[in-house]
Protein backbone atom coordinates (compact mmCIF):
# COMPACT_ATOMS: atom_id res chain seq x y z
CA UNK A 1 0.00 0.00 0.00
CA UNK A 2 1.79 3.32 -0.85
CA UNK A 3 -1.51 5.83 0.37
CA UNK A 4 -4.44 5.72 2.50
CA UNK A 5 -8.10 6.48 1.82
CA UNK A 6 -9.69 9.46 3.46
CA UNK A 7 -12.86 7.47 4.55
CA UNK A 8 -13.94 7.70 8.03
CA UNK A 9 -10.48 10.21 8.60
CA UNK A 10 -11.67 13.94 9.83
CA UNK A 11 -10.09 16.98 8.23
CA UNK A 12 -10.09 20.53 9.02
CA UNK A 13 -9.87 22.98 5.91
CA UNK A 14 -9.15 26.87 7.19
CA UNK A 15 -10.42 28.88 4.48
CA UNK A 16 -13.26 26.74 3.02
CA UNK A 17 -15.73 29.64 2.61
CA UNK A 18 -15.10 29.45 -0.84
CA UNK A 19 -12.64 28.99 -3.77
CA UNK A 20 -9.59 26.14 -2.97
CA UNK A 21 -10.78 25.31 0.52
CA UNK A 22 -14.12 24.64 -0.32
CA UNK A 23 -13.31 22.79 -3.27
CA UNK A 24 -10.89 20.54 -0.50
CA UNK A 25 -13.63 20.21 1.53
CA UNK A 26 -16.13 19.07 -0.59
CA UNK A 27 -14.03 16.66 -1.89
CA UNK A 28 -12.32 15.47 0.98
CA UNK A 29 -16.57 14.89 2.14
CA UNK A 30 -17.10 12.69 -1.16
CA UNK A 31 -14.47 10.51 -0.11
CA UNK A 32 -15.89 9.54 2.84
CA UNK A 33 -13.82 12.19 5.81
CA UNK A 34 -15.81 13.76 8.02
CA UNK A 35 -14.62 17.82 7.78
CA UNK A 36 -14.90 20.76 9.33
CA UNK A 37 -14.69 24.09 7.03
CA UNK A 38 -13.57 26.80 8.89
CA UNK A 39 -13.80 30.57 7.84
CA UNK A 40 -14.22 33.99 9.57
CA UNK A 41 -18.12 34.37 8.31
CA UNK A 42 -20.07 31.50 9.64
CA UNK A 43 -23.08 32.64 7.79
CA UNK A 44 -20.92 32.61 4.75
CA UNK A 45 -19.65 29.05 5.51
CA UNK A 46 -22.97 27.70 6.21
CA UNK A 47 -24.37 29.22 2.78
CA UNK A 48 -21.03 27.42 1.14
CA UNK A 49 -21.53 24.21 2.83
CA UNK A 50 -25.06 23.80 1.19
CA UNK A 51 -26.16 20.00 1.11
CA UNK A 52 -22.52 18.75 1.43
CA UNK A 53 -22.94 17.65 5.39
CA UNK A 54 -19.99 19.70 5.77
CA UNK A 55 -19.50 20.80 9.91
CA UNK A 56 -18.83 24.44 9.86
CA UNK A 57 -16.71 26.53 12.68
CA UNK A 58 -15.97 29.77 12.53
CA UNK A 59 -12.43 31.32 13.65
CA UNK A 60 -10.10 33.70 12.64
CA UNK A 61 -7.15 32.36 11.78
CA UNK A 62 -4.88 35.18 12.60
CA UNK A 63 -6.05 35.09 16.65
CA UNK A 64 -3.93 32.48 17.61
CA UNK A 65 -6.46 32.23 21.15
CA UNK A 66 -9.53 31.62 18.53
CA UNK A 67 -7.15 28.90 16.70
CA UNK A 68 -5.77 27.21 19.67
CA UNK A 69 -9.50 26.93 21.13
CA UNK A 70 -11.20 25.55 17.60
CA UNK A 71 -8.40 22.91 17.72
CA UNK A 72 -9.17 21.85 20.96
CA UNK A 73 -12.41 21.35 20.69
CA UNK A 74 -12.09 19.54 17.11
CA UNK A 75 -9.91 16.88 19.12
CA UNK A 76 -8.21 14.56 17.26
CA UNK A 77 -7.18 14.85 13.72
CA UNK A 78 -5.95 13.23 10.61
CA UNK A 79 -5.14 15.91 8.33
CA UNK A 80 -5.09 19.64 8.36
CA UNK A 81 -5.39 21.79 5.11
CA UNK A 82 -4.88 26.11 5.52
CA UNK A 83 -5.77 27.79 2.51
CA UNK A 84 -6.83 31.07 4.06
CA UNK A 85 -5.51 34.10 2.67
CA UNK A 86 -5.61 37.77 2.67
CA UNK A 87 -6.40 39.91 -0.17
CA UNK A 88 -3.25 42.19 -1.19
CA UNK A 89 -3.18 44.08 -4.28
CA UNK A 90 0.18 44.32 -6.84
CA UNK A 91 2.23 47.18 -5.31
CA UNK A 92 5.94 48.58 -5.93
CA UNK A 93 7.67 48.62 -2.63
CA UNK A 94 7.87 52.45 -2.94
CA UNK A 95 4.14 52.84 -2.29
CA UNK A 96 3.28 50.04 -0.36
CA UNK A 97 0.29 49.77 2.37
CA UNK A 98 2.21 48.42 4.92
CA UNK A 99 -0.87 48.14 7.13
CA UNK A 100 -2.39 46.04 4.53
CA UNK A 101 0.55 44.02 4.35
CA UNK A 102 0.77 43.16 7.46
CA UNK A 103 -2.85 42.10 7.17
CA UNK A 104 -1.95 39.68 4.57
CA UNK A 105 1.09 38.22 6.16
CA UNK A 106 -0.71 38.08 9.52
CA UNK A 107 -3.70 36.18 7.49
CA UNK A 108 -1.66 33.39 5.34
CA UNK A 109 1.51 33.21 6.71
CA UNK A 110 1.66 34.00 10.15
CA UNK A 111 -1.78 32.27 10.42
CA UNK A 112 -0.77 29.19 9.00
CA UNK A 113 2.12 28.93 11.61
CA UNK A 114 -0.70 29.07 14.37
CA UNK A 115 -2.92 26.26 12.76
CA UNK A 116 0.57 24.00 12.33
CA UNK A 117 1.60 24.81 16.04
CA UNK A 118 -1.74 24.15 17.24
CA UNK A 119 -2.87 21.11 15.07
CA UNK A 120 0.34 18.74 14.95
CA UNK A 121 -0.20 17.83 18.84
CA UNK A 122 -3.72 16.60 17.80
CA UNK A 123 -2.76 14.75 14.48
CA UNK A 124 -3.25 10.92 14.49
CA UNK A 125 -0.21 8.62 13.65
CA UNK A 126 0.16 9.58 9.44
CA UNK A 127 -1.39 12.76 9.92
CA UNK A 128 -0.44 15.87 7.56
CA UNK A 129 -0.84 19.34 7.40
CA UNK A 130 -1.60 21.11 3.69
CA UNK A 131 -0.06 24.56 3.37
CA UNK A 132 -0.99 27.04 0.18
CA UNK A 133 1.93 28.98 -1.51
CA UNK A 134 1.60 30.29 -5.27
CA UNK A 135 3.49 30.85 -7.85
CA UNK A 136 4.80 33.90 -7.05
CA UNK A 137 6.86 32.51 -4.28
CA UNK A 138 9.60 32.07 -7.01
CA UNK A 139 8.22 32.98 -10.01
CA UNK A 140 9.44 36.71 -9.90
CA UNK A 141 6.86 39.33 -10.98
CA UNK A 142 6.96 43.17 -10.25
CA UNK A 143 5.16 44.72 -7.66
CA UNK A 144 4.36 41.28 -6.02
CA UNK A 145 6.64 41.73 -3.22
CA UNK A 146 4.37 40.72 -0.27
CA UNK A 147 2.79 37.61 -2.31
CA UNK A 148 6.49 36.89 -2.58
CA UNK A 149 7.64 37.18 0.47
CA UNK A 150 4.37 35.13 1.94
CA UNK A 151 4.82 32.34 -0.27
CA UNK A 152 8.35 31.72 -0.05
CA UNK A 153 8.23 31.99 3.47
CA UNK A 154 5.88 28.74 3.77
CA UNK A 155 7.74 27.08 1.08
CA UNK A 156 10.77 27.32 3.61
CA UNK A 157 8.48 26.69 6.65
CA UNK A 158 7.21 23.39 4.98
CA UNK A 159 10.62 22.08 4.52
CA UNK A 160 11.73 22.89 7.85
CA UNK A 161 8.49 21.54 9.77
CA UNK A 162 8.57 18.45 7.83
CA UNK A 163 12.13 17.86 9.67
CA UNK A 164 10.79 19.30 13.41
CA UNK A 165 6.92 17.50 13.35
CA UNK A 166 8.15 14.14 11.67
CA UNK A 167 6.75 11.59 11.25
CA UNK A 168 3.72 14.15 10.60
CA UNK A 169 3.57 14.95 7.11
CA UNK A 170 4.15 19.02 6.32
CA UNK A 171 3.56 19.63 2.28
CA UNK A 172 2.56 22.60 -0.06
CA UNK A 173 0.70 23.25 -3.18
CA UNK A 174 1.30 25.95 -5.13
CA UNK A 175 -1.39 26.94 -7.57
CA UNK A 176 -1.03 29.46 -10.66
CA UNK A 177 -3.43 31.21 -11.21
CA UNK A 178 -7.41 29.76 -10.58
CA UNK A 179 -11.07 31.04 -11.46
CA UNK A 180 -12.31 32.21 -8.49
CA UNK A 181 -14.38 34.52 -7.13
CA UNK A 182 -10.90 36.18 -5.48
CA UNK A 183 -10.40 37.79 -8.68
CA UNK A 184 -12.68 40.68 -7.18
CA UNK A 185 -15.85 41.83 -8.63
CA UNK A 186 -15.96 41.05 -11.88
CA UNK A 187 -18.83 40.87 -14.81
CA UNK A 188 -19.17 37.32 -16.41
CA UNK A 189 -18.05 39.01 -19.47
CA UNK A 190 -15.06 40.31 -17.39
CA UNK A 191 -14.78 37.15 -15.65
CA UNK A 192 -14.31 35.35 -18.97
CA UNK A 193 -12.18 37.49 -20.82
CA UNK A 194 -9.15 37.56 -18.15
CA UNK A 195 -9.49 33.97 -17.84
CA UNK A 196 -9.15 33.72 -22.17
CA UNK A 197 -5.72 35.90 -21.52
CA UNK A 198 -4.66 33.98 -18.44
CA UNK A 199 -4.99 30.46 -20.49
CA UNK A 200 -3.25 32.29 -23.29
CA UNK A 201 0.21 32.54 -21.34
CA UNK A 202 -0.54 28.57 -19.89
CA UNK A 203 0.92 25.57 -21.41
CA UNK A 204 -1.89 23.84 -20.58
CA UNK A 205 -3.94 26.17 -22.38
CA UNK A 206 -6.52 27.22 -19.85
CA UNK A 207 -7.30 28.81 -16.03
CA UNK A 208 -7.56 25.76 -13.49
CA UNK A 209 -10.51 25.77 -11.47
CA UNK A 210 -10.94 25.36 -7.44
CA UNK A 211 -12.19 21.51 -7.72
CA UNK A 212 -9.08 21.09 -10.79
CA UNK A 213 -6.88 22.92 -7.78
CA UNK A 214 -8.18 20.36 -4.97
CA UNK A 215 -7.03 17.66 -6.37
CA UNK A 216 -3.18 18.03 -5.44
CA UNK A 217 -4.30 18.10 -1.44
CA UNK A 218 -6.79 15.35 -2.21
CA UNK A 219 -3.62 13.20 -2.98
CA UNK A 220 -0.73 14.61 -0.98
CA UNK A 221 -3.26 13.86 2.01
CA UNK A 222 -3.57 9.88 0.69
CA UNK A 223 -0.37 9.77 -0.53
CA UNK A 224 1.77 8.38 2.85
CA UNK A 225 5.38 8.87 1.15
CA UNK A 226 4.84 12.91 0.50
CA UNK A 227 6.63 15.27 2.62
CA UNK A 228 8.77 17.92 2.73
CA UNK A 229 7.72 19.10 -1.03
CA UNK A 230 5.83 21.70 -3.13
CA UNK A 231 3.20 20.12 -5.50
CA UNK A 232 3.17 23.01 -8.18
CA UNK A 233 -0.44 22.46 -9.62
CA UNK A 234 -0.18 25.62 -11.83
CA UNK A 235 -1.37 24.96 -15.13
CA UNK A 236 2.51 25.46 -16.16
CA UNK A 237 2.52 29.39 -15.08
CA UNK A 238 6.71 28.76 -13.95
CA UNK A 239 7.27 27.23 -17.85
CA UNK A 240 4.79 29.62 -19.35
CA UNK A 241 5.20 33.01 -21.00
Amino acid sequence: MTSTSLANQTIAVFGASSGIGLAVARGARALGARVIAIGRDRARLAAAAGAHTLEIAACDIADEAQVAALLRDIGTLNHVVVTAGGVVGASPLTALDFDAARDAIATKLHGSLLVAKHAAPRLAPGGSIGFTTGVLGRKITANTVVKTVINAGLEAAVRQLARELAPLRVYGVSPGPVDTANWGPLSADDRRARAAKLASTLPVGFMASADDTAQAYLFAMQARALTGTIIDLDSGAQVGG
